[in-house]
């Protein structure tokens, strides 16, 4: 079927391979206000005029009657969806999307039924004699498909402030538009069946009524009765898919103001759009799929992984078979958040205020908000309950199940004088976060033989982490003693069964050695500098992992100044390092940053005297109110965004002076 849809434009292209001008000059004033179009203005695109030179070819009638059936349906349909998107965030959402889309369908529709026997199991004098019928109801049901979405999830207000309905045809003067809350998505089929008495003429019905299983099947369709359509429905659904399909993944130039979707903007999409329509969040008393906490969204991560997979895997997108890897991957986009264990699952229990508290521990996903949604205004309230993170207790009450660091299958080697009691096991210390280091210790060698239990301790331990956190060498161990050197990485898979630690006597027979934990302590309070901080965000531009311009973004481009909002910012770094987020911890962080000189110090006068300060004000201007951000202003963007053109966001405006 994929292949009837590539020889409409060529191997796997679409928009993007027609050499169009739909990146065309759209009419508003200087407040927004759209002006309503006529047919058309609306139609005279290359792009839109070749979709109609393609279902010109694909049907058998003289220009007339493609006028009277095909032409003014279509010119109906274009007045009434004007300008509007196909969606709020996922295919199609730019300016004009419903419009291009509906076409997109109707060719692709047009196309398809040519491979399709229809009736099937009829004779073929009978089905040449419904051809042209059978026809006509694939292209009036995908003229209709998505039209509902154009009442039930758009709001269109006139400018004399009037609401307006696209079944009222060409709006009478400049409009806007915006994205219904809480709308009822089962309503869409509905609302389409109606319009398709106001676009499809009574001609064209009285036709079709002649062959009542044409008449019927695309009846419904149109309501949304797939189940009951037969053929006709499938043939659209998958016209609709492969306009979805090259919509996300796609090179469309005609959309212009959004670029090439990465895998991560594709699994952001989908889980917005899982959001939206499908996951259930939030249940007081019964299971759900997901809860919306203070620390986050939790969503169950079979059931999250499952839908997002099959959901991609429907618009033609390839994704990981199974969900560790697909876990792996979202976590390293910065889509899911990093559980205490490293990994992208959390282990937590599900308490409800109403009662409702399962014995059993769920595996759970945490997203940030920003992540799962595009707007702030579509946040659900948060669960009336608490979630739990339990992991960690879990580990601390079978910790006796977790082997030693030195168990019985190991050997010891001329280890003098060791006090067993006084050996370091996995008991007593936190393994997972510690890299060690030897200059010239004295040491004796601890032979181990369990491939199974080491191996992936010593992975663990040595594992390179993002943040640029001091060695055990450059760190007092205790009264001068050392951390022997261990082995790397490569050393230990070129020598999987046999692996030697070397560890100072003195370390292990000290009873005043530091445990590991509070190495850690020691580790976390060196890594809490301003370079680590800088090295952090330089890394988070380069990998496009924060937004920028947003309404919920933490860095903004003002007056070609990277302006950094204080001071969620360092929250955000302290948060992701592991580290304590408090206020006397972000000001440490704050001085460290400021220390370095490359922030733009704002001259103010202090009781009459010239002075500087370190923070500026923008005023935000939205659409109901203004606010204002507190942060630093970078004059050197090379440093963090390299020669990249930048545009200013043009809602914030940098206060010159104190207010």
């Amino acid at each position: 079927m994929q292949s009837i849809f590539k020889k409409i434009f060529g191997k796997h292209t679409s928009q993007s391979a027609v050499k169009s001008d739909t990146v065309f000059s759209i009419e508003q004033d200087d407040d927004g206000w759209l002006y309503p179009q006529n047919a058309t203005q609306l139609l005279n695109t290359e792009l839109r005029q070749k979709y109609l030179g393609l279902l010109w070819q694909q049907v058998s009638m003289n220009r007339q009657m493609f006028e009277t059936f095909y032409q003014q349906p279509i010119e109906r349909y274009a007045e009434m969806v004007q300008l509007l998107p196909a969606s709020e965030s996922h295919h199609h959402s730019h300016i004009g999307g419903m419009l291009d889309h509906g076409l997109e369908v109707i060719a692709f529709s047009a196309k398809a039924r040519q491979s399709y026997i229809l009736p099937p199991n009829v004779a073929p004098e009978e089905q040449s004699k419904q051809r042209d019928a059978w026809t006509a109801a694939a292209i009036y049901l995908a003229l209709v498909h998505d039209i509902g979405k154009v009442v039930v999830d758009i709001e269109i207000t006139l400018k004399d402030g009037s609401r307006w309905f696209a079944w009222n045809g060409e709006p009478p003067e400049p409009y806007k538009f915006k994205y219904i809350k809480g709308r009822d998505y089962h309503l869409h089929p509905v609302i389409g069946s109606f319009f398709a008495n106001q676009i499809i003429p009574k001609s064209a019905f009285d036709w079709l009524a002649q062959y009542p299983e044409v008449i019927s099947s695309l009846m419904y369709a149109m309501s949304g009765h797939n189940d009951k359509a037969g053929l006709l429905s499938e043939i659209v659904q998958k016209a609709d898919q492969y306009s979805v399909t090259l919509a996300l993944g796609g090179d469309v130039n005609k959309l212009v103001q959004r670029p090439v979707n990465s895998l991560s903007k594709q699994l952001v999409l989908a889980l917005r759009y899982l959001l939206e329509q499908k996951i259930k969040l939030n249940t007081p008393k019964g299971p759900a799929d997901g809860w919306f906490t203070e620390e986050g969204l939790w969503l169950v991560s079979k059931t999250a992984a499952d839908n997002i997979r099959t959901y991609l895997l429907g618009q033609g997108i390839s994704v990981p078979k199974d969900n560790p890897k697909l876990f792996d991957e979202m976590q390293s986009l910065g889509i899911v958040e990093e559980s205490p264990s490293g990994g992208a699952i959390w282990s937590c229990r599900i308490q409800a205020d109403s009662g409702w508290t399962p014995a059993n521990v769920f595996t759970l996903l945490r997203i940030k908000p920003e992540v799962a949604w595009e707007n702030i205004n579509d946040r659900p309230n948060y669960f009336s309950g608490k979630v739990k993170i339990v992991e960690q207790i879990m580990e601390d009450s079978n910790m006796e199940n977790h082997p030693p660091l030195v168990d019985e299958s190991t050997k010891l080697v001329t280890l003098e004088n060791v006090q067993p009691e006084t050996i370091i096991t996995s008991k007593e210390v936190e393994i997972s976060q510690v890299e060690a280091s030897s200059d010239n210790a004295p040491f004796s060698e601890i032979i181990i033989n369990d491939e199974n239990d080491l191996t992936s301790f010593v992975l663990d331990m040595f594992a390179p982490t993002e943040s640029s956190e001091p060695s055990l060498a450059d760190i007092s161990i205790g009264k001068g003693q050392e951390i022997a050197t261990m082995p790397s990485k490569q050393e230990v898979q070129d020598k999987p069964t046999t692996k030697k630690l070397n560890v100072t006597q003195s370390a292990v027979e000290t009873p005043e050695t530091l445990t590991l934990s509070e190495l850690q302590s020691q580790n976390k309070e060196n890594s809490i500098t301003g370079d680590n901080f800088v090295n952090w965000l330089k890394s988070g531009i380069a990998t496009n992992k924060f937004a920028i311009n947003k309404p919920t973004a933490k860095l903004h481009i003002v007056e070609d100044h990277l302006f950094l909002v204080t001071p969620v910012i360092f929250e955000m770094y302290l948060q992701e390092s592991g580290l304590p987020y408090d206020k006397e911890m972000i000001n440490s962080l704050q001085y460290d940053f400021q220390g370095l000189g490359i922030h733009l110090p704002k001259n103010t006068t202090i009781n009459g005297k010239p002075d500087t300060i370190n923070f500026w004000k923008c005023d935000v201007i939205g659409p109901r109110k203004t606010s204002s951000l507190t942060g630093y202003l970078i004059k050197n963007t090379h440093l963090f965004f390299g020669d990249k053109t930048l545009l200013n966001n043009h809602c914030l405006t940098l206060q010159k002076e104190e207010t």
